[in-house]
């Protein structure tokens, strides 16, 4: 029996909130994201670095996570080590490569770009709705580097709303920002769950089945992120 097709909900869809793993990207290969690693980076950028102090400033930067009122991430942790170790306005550079070691670096789906690009084209308004723990100027420089630049107006993360999803206010975040009302801004997932919270704030979803195998849920599905460019 054939997989029914998503149908062109009757508003017309205007803008576009996409998640973030699962749809957009996922994990690259493990860096060795050691503390020898981040030393040796380290060294490149100070050499005069108080290395010895090292194992004190881990402990520290690991403390501040435990401590943050609101989640935190890797990035925030390095700049946490580098603030102990008596470096307070880090350079870009240094921040760049340390997030390098991230263990949870990112890579693209194949149909990412190609998609991004016609919708950016057409003018569509884009956003991030994510449960990533970075802030959203850490997040979109990351995109940046892996050749996601200048697609999406807005990131709304978990990082600094202080909520995931399904939380209401984490996509409310992202579509006030766009600007578009609810019903003409569709939200895409891989996960359903999500699709449903989202869907319950106005916002039309399609789940995102790049599997053939992956159980149905209720929610309109899509095989590959391409066939957003026929719904809006």
């Amino acid at each position: 029996m054939r997989r029914p097709r998503a149908r062109r909900p009757r508003a017309s869809l205007r803008a576009v909130l996409f998640d973030s793993c699962g749809t957009l990207v996922r994990p690259a290969p493990p860096a060795r994201a050691t503390s020898d690693e981040l030393r040796r980076i380290l060294l490149r950028h100070w050499p005069a670095a108080p290395v010895e102090d090292l194992p004190h400033a881990f402990r520290s930067g690991a403390a501040m996570l435990d401590r943050a009122a609101h989640p935190r991430g890797w990035d925030d942790y390095c700049r946490a080590v580098l603030a102990e170790l008596g470096m307070g306005r880090p350079p870009r550079a240094l921040i760049d490569e340390m997030n390098g070691a991230d263990p949870h670096r990112m890579r693209l789906y194949p149909d990412v770009l190609s998609t991004l690009d016609r919708l950016h084209a057409r003018g569509v308004p884009m956003a991030v709705v994510t449960d990533s723990l970075v802030s959203a100027e850490s997040l979109r420089h990351r995109y940046e580097q892996i050749g996601l630049g200048g697609y999406f107006r807005c990131f709304a993360v978990a990082g600094e709303l202080g909520c995931t999803k399904p939380d209401p206010a984490i996509y409310r975040a992202a579509g006030d920002a766009l600007g578009t009302p609810p019903q003409q801004t569709c939200y895409v997932d891989d996960q359903a769950e999500m699709i449903v919270a989202a869907a319950r704030l106005g916002y039309p979803g399609f789940a995102l089945r790049r599997d053939a195998a992956a159980a149905r849920s209720g929610v309109p599905p899509i095989s590959a992120l391409t066939e957003i460019l026929t719904l809006v």
